[in-house]
């Protein structure tokens, strides 16, 4: 798991892969002002955009989550979002999973950790990543972000 700020971007982009730059870049040039909610492809299939807008929950009424084929960006564009993490390990069974939609999905996480994410910050979730978006430690509220789908297959 990577956390980042797009402040400082332009420092940490010449160490990031190439396929990791594509995405943040992307994140960096696109006008959101003029974009409404739904998918727009990066790189065709392999590599897209959706912006949505949640409202943000407490973590008892969120499944945490993981994929393996494809990495997650999630990127706060207005509000604050908690994102729940945690590496799958041995102990960590999914109580669901569909590997055609490419999920596994989650309860009870015994070392989930909690990152806030302020508008401009991003989190790259890898595939052994579990996560739980969409969280609030207080009252919920409305956010708008961003998810990019990177196929692991472009590494």
């Amino acid at each position: 798991m990577i956390v980042g700020s797009l402040e400082h971007w332009a420092k940490e982009r010449e160490f990031a892969h190439p396929v990791l730059r594509k995405a943040i870049d992307y994140l960096q040039e696109t006008d959101y002002s003029i974009l409404e909610e739904g998918k727009y492809p990066i790189w065709g299939q392999d590599m897209f955009a959706i912006i949505s807008r949640i409202q943000t929950k407490p973590a008892s009424m969120q499944f945490a989550e993981k994929h393996e084929c494809f990495l997650d960006i999630h990127y706060v564009i207005e509000g604050e979002e908690t994102i729940g993490w945690q590496l799958q390990n041995d102990r960590t069974e999914p109580f669901e999973s569909s590997p055609e939609e490419d999920y596994s999905l989650f309860t009870e996480l015994e070392t989930e950790s909690m990152i806030r994410l302020k508008p401009g910050m991003y989190t790259v979730l890898f595939p052994e990543d579990i996560h739980r978006p969409g969280l609030t430690d207080a009252e919920p509220s409305d956010v708008r972000k961003v998810i990019i789908k990177i196929n692991r297959n472009l590494f």
